[in-house]
């Protein structure tokens, strides 16, 4: 069975010094690391050449895995400035650094480009399902169980400047016989 190469990406905190790196995070962008889905095939990374390892770890990825249960093939489209420019990272060290003769294990570096190329952005998540949804114009529905301060005060207003036009009107019928 092949790796999975689907990988997702992380926030880390601004002032943290990477251990895997060793310097700090770059500024002027959120701090991110990209991070694979499956054990195996960061496994696998591990396994490969020290150069291979320190090119993926230089361009942001990470040793470590993370489940995030999203689908294979797809990754959170929030992700997708953070994802880019990792992998433009990446490719720069490969081409700076070179792979050729490197020892990649199982790791098959055209089989990730592969991966790379064709994984899309997931739809966006909706919390709340359609039916649990509250309907425009359901008459069932209840009332905001309080109203705000201005709500009452305007109220009280407008209750009191009826209550004054019916009393005038009042007096003045009853002031004439």
């Amino acid at each position: 069975m092949g790796l999975e190469y689907d990988f997702d990406i992380v926030a880390i905190a601004p002032d943290e010094v990477d251990p895997e790196h060793g310097f700090a995070a770059m500024t002027g962008t959120r701090p991110v690391r990209a991070l694979f889905r499956d054990f195996n095939t960061a496994q696998a990374l591990r396994s490969a050449s020290p150069k291979i390892r320190r090119i993926f770890l230089e361009s942001g990825f990470s040793l470590e895995t993370r489940a995030s249960g999203e689908k294979h093939g797809f990754y959170p489209p929030e992700d997708t400035a953070a994802r880019n420019r990792i992998l433009k990272r990446l490719f720069t060290n490969i081409r700076n650094m070179g792979l050729q003769g490197e020892y990649c294990g199982e790791f098959d570096f055209w089989e990730f480009l592969n991966h790379v190329r064709t994984a899309k952005p997931s739809e966006p998540r909706v919390n709340a399902k359609p039916e649990q949804l509250p309907k425009l114009h359901d008459p069932v529905s209840t009332p905001p169980e309080r109203t705000t301060v201005i709500g009452r005060v305007g109220i009280a207003i407008a209750v009191a400047v009826i209550l004054f036009v019916v009393l005038k009107y009042l007096a003045e019928r009853g002031a004439t016989p």
